[in-house]
């Protein structure tokens, strides 16, 4: 630590005793930068505040339908307005700049250099600070005055035509939301026909589901039962004769006197079984298993009489029987074969609905996939019909609107730009900075005579510490003596100090001047 403050001491000595070559190098130095910087010229802002309502008609139609611009975005507007090539060939003309241009391209810089230093910014809600900087005060004046005059023209009338292009703008706007209505309506219209029974809220996929389920239990319940009665029948036909034999005394009456009357019983006992099963009876109902067993033995005794006769006709051996015999076909046989034809086109039948009901239970159920995908499309064309519906009625609302702003603006001024404070010739230059430039000349001057000093005692070393004379000789260094000054030397040196800090306070005067 004491090494570091040994060489602060060192340097600070070494620029203290050259003092003078510091002070007139800073001189120099500012100087020559104060020549510079009072060779820039003056520039003149001439400026002007004005109102612009950029909330339009459009836009105050349009809000809640139509995203909103941002402020930077209006100002970018308004600039563009403002610095259109129109509008700088009309100002240049305006304040005479084109009769410096010898030719279209120096007519052109000058339009460039115009629109460059047109200045435009935000100093308020719809309040914007137009500016024009030029080194002549009266031009930078007319500049902006002739800006003005030219946007508050283009403002005459533009209301009306902005309220005009309004409503057309909103009359295309609502047939196209009408069109996208009409289509929206006409898709959610399909798609609800074509899914028809699966829709959210529609019982009818369900219903029918169930009913479907319940006729192929119903069909294929009847379809078993026909199916038993087939069975009963074959088993009843394997037991009857397909033919019987009746005795007769050639054309009198049958032997025996009467006829066996078996087969109009066992026919009879069929006709009532029919009528049970027809009233629903089931083949476990216990009067339908008394009706087969009554059939059953009837049946038997039939078969047994028949028998009876057949070997009554063998003992006759091959003669022709007592009394006279015939052949004829068993009408209870026919009957039943009848029956049981009958029976297996039933069955048939009953078969083919039972397929049906199956076929149709099974689309239904594959069906019942799809339900959650209809639900979800369903919900998406609603919420789509229902955005471009609102956005239709919104669209609606601000047209009748538009129409009465539009005859109220007919019997009203609409102005949309109004100047509040209007440009004055400027009497202080708004640029160079002097001041700044000036304290810049002074620093950097100063630092150039520390500099200067600082590198001369580098080059002719000169020891102010002891210490630093025992650091850099191998000779001892008993001590240091103070200089003892005469009066002359000290007026000498105290005539040097002032005309130092003549010096150094001369140099502050042109930055206090220019304050």
């Amino acid at each position: 630590m004491n090494e570091i403050y040994q060489q602060i001491v060192a340097i600070g000595y070494g620029i203290w005793q050259r003092r003078t070559y510091a002070l007139i190098t800073a001189w120099v130095v500012s100087a020559i930068g104060w020549f510079l910087v009072a060779q820039i010229p003056n520039k003149y802002e001439a400026s002007a505040r004005i109102y612009v309502d950029t909330e339009t008609m459009l836009n105050n139609l349009m809000r809640g339908i139509a995203v909103n611009t941002d402020m930077m975005q209006q100002l970018s507007m308004v600039r563009q307005t403002l610095i259109s090539r129109p509008n700088m060939e009309k100002v240049v003309r305006m304040t005479d700049l084109d009769l410096n241009a010898k030719n279209e391209n120096e007519l052109e810089a000058i339009i460039v250099d115009v629109q460059k230093r047109i200045g435009l910014a935000v100093s308020g809600a719809n309040l914007f600070k137009l500016s024009y900087e030029d080194p002549d005060p009266q031009l930078s004046k007319k500049v902006v005055q002739s800006l003005l005059t030219l946007f508050v023209e283009a403002n005459i009338g533009a209301s009306r035509k902005d309220l005009t292009g309004t409503r057309r703008f909103l009359d295309e706007q609502l047939r196209k939301h009408e069109q996208e209505l009409t289509a929206s309506e006409r898709r959610k219209a399909e798609f609800q026909q074509k899914n028809l029974g699966m829709l959210p809220g529609d019982s009818n996929y369900f219903q029918k589901l169930q009913d479907s389920r319940q006729q192929l239990v119903v069909a294929t319940a009847d379809l078993e039962d026909a199916k038993v009665r087939r069975n009963e029948m074959k088993r009843q036909l394997a037991n009857v004769p397909p033919y019987i034999t009746a005795a007769s005394n050639a054309g009198g009456p049958p032997i025996g006197g009467t006829v066996s009357d078996l087969p109009q019983r066992i026919a009879a006992k069929q006709r009532r079984l029919d009528e049970l099963r027809e009233r629903g009876y089931k083949e476990q109902h216990p009067d339908v298993i008394i009706m087969k067993e009554t059939i059953a033995e009837l049946q038997k005794e039939f078969a047994k009489e028949q028998t009876m006769i057949v070997e009554q006709m063998e003992k006759g051996e091959g003669g022709p029987i007592p009394g006279g015999s015939a052949v004829a076909p068993n009408p209870i046989y026919e009957q039943l074969k009848i029956r049981l034809i009958d029976m297996e086109t039933l069955i048939a039948g009953l078969q083919g609905r039972v397929d049906q009901h199956r076929r149709t239970v099974e689309q239904l159920e594959g069906m019942a996939q799809r339900v959650p995908e209809v639900e979800a499309e369903l919900a998406r064309l609603n919420r789509d019909y229902e955005t471009i519906k609102a956005n239709y009625e919104k669209l609606l609302q601000r047209r009748e609107s538009a129409r009465l702003a539009q005859e109220l603006e007919s019997k009203t001024d609409g102005v949309q730009i109004r100047v509040i404070d209007p440009p004055q010739v400027p009497k202080l230059p708004s640029s160079p900075n002097r001041l700044l430039f000036l304290s810049g000349v002074l620093i950097v001057g100063l630092g150039a005579g520390i500099g200067v000093a600082f590198l001369m005692s580098q080059l002719h070393t000169t020891y102010a510490t002891v210490q630093r004379l025992r650091e850099n000789f191998v000779f001892p260094v008993l001590g240091s003596i103070s200089a003892i000054m005469t009066e002359e030397e000290q007026r000498l040196h105290r005539r040097n100090l002032m005309a130092f800090g003549i010096g150094i306070i001369g140099l502050f005067g042109p930055t206090e001047g220019c304050c």
